[in-house]
């Protein structure tokens, strides 16, 4: 059984569904096949899962209304990263709709930040890559805390034009082959070339040092409801 995870972030929206402890799940290859593969396709055999595999894992586990997997990446300074696999179920058709969120717990602050999300109408993030970079780098305790698997937890959200080849594709690449993938070079051309959105995120930073990104779809926008507290937020990420 997997640890509980308090989150009332959601019981202000009336959410019944249990919060549990999910890293367990970040060793299993088919996991990450889920996790990346909306990325640049829908096939799970993108990352060398056998389709039977990857089903399997993303019916019995992460499509649960009732169960929802919490993932947790403690930065330092007391912040946290939570992403929080969400799934509802549609009532009478008993189909489901699902979404992953990523949100920025900043210490001592409520409510936390929403930093992007992964939904069936479309995604976006609202991290730079220095920012992931950092993010990546072991803090804090419990949650994730080996680097890859922090690395490619945060991938989803990465929104940024200017990202480093040099730097972008030895790490993912490393990371992809610890965990698992079958093509780690191939897949990490892939994730920096063919991304479904994000690629041409533009930013910018001001004299406090906030950084906010002038391209939508972004969370940090300079004007956005889901952004009211940019100078937190930068602090928190700064690399």
């Amino acid at each position: 059984m997997m640890n509980r995870v308090d989150f009332p972030q959601y019981a202000a929206n009336e959410v019944d569904a249990e919060f549990y402890d999910a890293t367990a799940l970040t060793s299993n290859p088919a996991f990450w096949a889920y996790h990346l593969c909306g990325l640049v396709s829908e096939s799970p055999g993108w990352f060398g899962v056998p389709e039977a595999e990857f089903r399997r894992l993303r019916d019995e586990q992460l499509f649960n209304p009732l169960r929802w997997p919490v993932l947790r990446i403690p930065l330092a300074g007391g912040h946290e990263i939570v992403i929080v696999y969400e799934t509802y179920e549609l009532i009478p058709a008993e189909e489901y709709e699902y979404a992953v969120q990523y949100w920025l717990r900043i210490a001592g602050q409520e409510p936390p930040h929403i930093l992007g999300a992964a939904e069936m109408e479309g995604a976006y993030g609202g991290i730079r890559w220095p920012e992931l970079v950092k993010a990546a780098a072991p803090a804090g305790t419990g949650g994730i805390q080996q680097p890859s698997a922090r690395l490619l937890a945060l991938l989803p959200i990465l929104t940024d034009a200017d990202i480093p080849q040099s730097e972008f594709l030895p790490m993912v690449s490393a990371a992809l082959r610890e965990q698992g993938a079958t093509a780690p070079e191939a897949q990490t051309q892939a994730l920096l070339t063919d991304r479904q959105y994000g690629e041409d995120a533009t930013w910018s930073v001001d004299a406090e040092g906030i950084w906010t990104c002038d391209t939508w779809p972004n969370s940090r926008l300079r004007t956005h409801s889901h952004n009211p507290r940019p100078a937190a937020v930068s602090r928190a990420l700064a690399p």
